[in-house]
């Protein structure tokens, strides 16, 4: 019990309902959303592993085949009101409706793939759903073909009525018209009438239903008596029979109750896996890895609420090389968020929600506690110091080796020097037993941790602008900078000075030596970044060559097999020829024949004319290629992108000719189209939406002034957000004839086929 309330104050402070009311807001039924609400971490590796699995299964097969779009049709309240009393016509409609929406949702998932329908597995009441359709129409009224019996009462009242109706039209048009103050036929009290005038009985014989407020009175005339008590029989029958139907179809339905309502469940997961998936496409692909150890590791990770509010830099949670982490740096640089973000990492993996990560190895957990902020309980009168100690021993007193502990400021709230002494007895026997990660502002405490074995890491703080950069760095200790960001905040200057000077007469060996350190560190990541830089273009360089050396060497390979095969010819000729001169025993001839063999076969090997040899081609360097001369603007494995009169042409780079000149390298490139061409590419795998779409349109008005028919446009299919955009934008095109996804073979749905007029 004490252990659930403590995970129910760590889900509430590293908002874990914020994350659900996220993934909520792509939830399509109230099933759904009572799933959502009951999801909790589950602190079982394999069986997280396995719902996991089962989540991605739904999102390949919604890559696929699209997500699907489902109904709110919410009858848990009818069902239960079947065990209190009848149900009617439109309670049942929407029960079949119900059952109904299971039926095509069943056929779409199973008409594709069987394996993701196994998952949600309805179990479809047929026999109620047959009996609900034979009877009630799309209206939710009760069908004339309920039954026989039914049938045959609303015939016979139909026909009852049309004569009755027969006859008192027959009074109207009679010398009874006189006294008639209304041609319409009035139902009173369930019997057929006319409005007429009080002398009415000089013309007629009746009995008075009602009196109107006209002075006229509603009378049934004697000829419709009988047909009037029939029709009234008749409207008795049909209720009883209208009740006995719907009696059978409620009871029906109490029968199927326990079905229907493991059918709502069923939705509800289906329904919470389609949000997900939405939720998800806003999100990296994680690639995600298992260990036995409890350990978490994740690349770029971000605050999952935070992240769909406002832009986020994303951090490396580093919990596998050391299971301590200490945390230190500057207010509002991002400590607490990071803390969150490694809790909520967790959270989401063992409740099956998708992680906003690049990358995620995890361990097994068995629990994550965390006490973070300002715990402060005025009804129990606690200060935030006394409320934190009070969350912290629950928590340590249930905490084990494969608990995930989380601590904000831990010692925060008394005296700065026992404060640190608190923390650091906190700190160091909690990471005896448990996985730790911790915030501090404690330098010394910090410094004394790391010795201890303690990994640590910083936010950084930029001196120069005077904010943080939320960039975390391990095996470093930052500096609060207080005083600094009281600068920014505009507080008083004689403050600020008198706030430096204390702090200078009180500076500490450690602060000059960190001072130094800092500087030392910003120069060494400058340089970092030089070298980074560097490594990438000697690699892309690397790359060319190889990618140029193989194809030089598919080349060769591809003329010695042709030379191989002219010798093989050769060889055949020459028998053949001496053969023949053997038979004519022409001893002159033959000689004169065996020059011209020798001559053909030092043409073949000795003097055949040597290619020039190929210069290795760079970017820059101006090629000719089929009497063309440009610039090369791009090189990409063996193919380059050429420069021609202002269009871009992509070619093998192993058929350029390096032309020694000192012209132009620079030239812009405007649009990826060329001259003479029928069919060209453009690829737009890697770039953000908006670059895209304006390289879409110079790419299309570019082909649309050439003889071209038709381009193939390259966007994958990721999270559907290029494909989009091409299709949306080309449907926009007057001078874009016809599109259609590429043949498979061509790349199918991640490419568009544009067909211009």
């Amino acid at each position: 019990m004490l252990q659930r309330k403590i995970m129910k104050n760590t889900l509430q402070l590293l908002e874990f309902d914020s994350l659900k009311e996220t993934i909520g807001r792509h939830i399509q039924t109230r099933y759904g959303k009572e799933t959502l609400k009951s999801i909790e971490p589950e602190f079982n590796l394999e069986k997280a592993k396995k719902q996991y699995e089962i989540m991605l299964k739904f999102f390949e097969y919604f890559i696929r085949w699209g997500d699907i779009a489902i109904d709110d049709i919410y009858i848990t309240p009818i069902v239960k009101s079947a065990f209190d009393g009848m149900l009617d016509e439109k309670e049942l409609k929407k029960i079949g409706d119900f059952i109904g929406q299971l039926t095509q949702i069943r056929e779409f998932l199973t008409s594709h793939e069987q394996e993701v329908y196994q998952y949600i597995e309805f179990d479809i009441p047929y026999q109620l759903f047959d009996e609900i359709k034979k009877a009630i129409d799309n209206y939710g009224l009760l069908k004339d073909t309920a039954t026989a019996h039914l049938f045959e009462i609303r015939q016979n009242k139909k026909a009852t009525s049309q004569n009755i109706t027969r006859i008192l039209k027959s009074i109207m048009h009679s010398k009874a018209r006189d006294v008639i103050m209304d041609t319409a036929i009035f139902l009173k009290s369930s019997r057929y009438t006319i409005l007429v005038k009080p002398n009415y009985s000089e013309y007629f014989s009746g009995r008075i239903i009602e009196v109107a407020r006209s002075g006229g009175m509603f009378v049934e005339p004697d000829a419709v008596y009988k047909e009037n008590s029939k029709l009234e029989e008749l409207i008795a029958k049909e209720e009883a029979e209208r009740k006995r139907i719907l009696q059978k179809l409620t009871q029906l339905v109490r029968e199927n109750a326990k079905r229907l309502r493991y059918n709502e469940k069923k939705l509800g997961f289906l329904d919470l896996n389609c949000a997900k998936y939405a939720y998800s496409k806003t999100l990296p692909d994680c690639e995600i890895e298992y260990s036995k150890k409890p350990i978490l590791f994740a690349k770029n990770a971000r605050h999952p609420v935070l992240a769909t509010i406002k832009e986020t830099k994303p951090v490396d949670i580093d919990l596998k090389s050391s299971k301590n982490l200490i945390i230190t740096g500057p207010n509002t640089g991002g400590k607490t968020v990071f803390l969150k973000t490694v809790g909520l990492i967790a959270l989401s993996f063992y409740s099956t929600i998708p992680i906003n990560a690049e990358y995620l190895e995890i361990g097994e957990f068995d629990n994550v506690f965390a006490v973070i902020g300002d715990q402060q309980d005025i009804f129990e009168s606690l200060s935030g110091f006394s409320a934190k100690m009070i969350a912290f021993k629950k928590a340590y007193s249930k905490a084990t080796d494969k608990t995930l502990l989380l601590l904000d400021e831990i010692g925060s709230g008394t005296a700065a020097d026992e404060g640190e002494a608190i923390a650091y007895a906190i700190i160091k026997n909690a990471a005896k037993k448990s996985i730790i990660v911790a915030t501090t502002h404690y330098k010394k405490l910090a410094y004394t941790l790391q010795n201890e074995g303690f990994r640590t890491a910083a936010f950084e703080f930029d001196i120069d602008t005077l904010k943080p950069t939320y960039r975390l760095i391990y095996d470093r200790i930052g500096r609060s900078y207080g005083i600094e960001i009281l600068k920014t905040l505009s507080v008083d200057e004689k403050i600020v000075f008198d706030a430096e000077k204390f702090l200078s007469m009180n500076e500490t060996l450690i602060s000059k030596v960190e001072k130094q350190l800092q500087r030392q560190t910003k120069i060494m990541q400058q340089k970092a970044i030089e070298l980074e830089s560097t490594k990438k273009r000697y690699l892309e360089l690397i790359k060319n060559e190889q990618a140029f050396k193989e194809k030089l060497t598919e080349e060769l390979n591809q003329l010695k097999e042709q030379k191989k095969e002219e010798y093989e010819k050769l060889l055949d000729e020459i028998k053949h020829e001496l053969k023949n001169l053997l038979k004519s025993k022409n001893i002159s001839k033959a000689h004169k024949k065996l020059n011209e063999i020798s001559k053909q076969a030092q043409s073949l090997f000795n003097t055949e004319k040597k290619e020039d040899k190929p210069h290795f081609i760079q970017i820059g360097d101006r090629v000719s290629f089929n009497n063309l001369e440009g610039v090369v603007v791009s090189i990409k494995e063996n193919k380059a992108t050429i420069e021609v009169d202002g269009k871009a042409i992509k070619v093998d780079a192993s058929k350029l000719k390096k032309i020694q000149t000192k012209q132009d390298k620079e030239k812009k490139i405007n649009i990826f189209a060329a001259k003479n061409l029928k069919s060209l590419e453009l690829n737009l795998i890697g770039k953000r939406r908006d670059e895209a779409y304006y390289e879409l349109l110079r790419f299309v008005d570019s082909l649309s002034k050439e003889n071209v028919e038709s381009a193939r446009i390259i966007h994958g299919i990721g999270n559907g957000i290029l494909k989009d955009m091409v299709r949306e934008t080309l449907k926009q095109l007057p001078y874009v004839r016809k599109f259609y996804p590429a043949h498979p073979s061509e790349g199918g749905d991640g490419a568009t086929i544009v067909e211009f007029e």
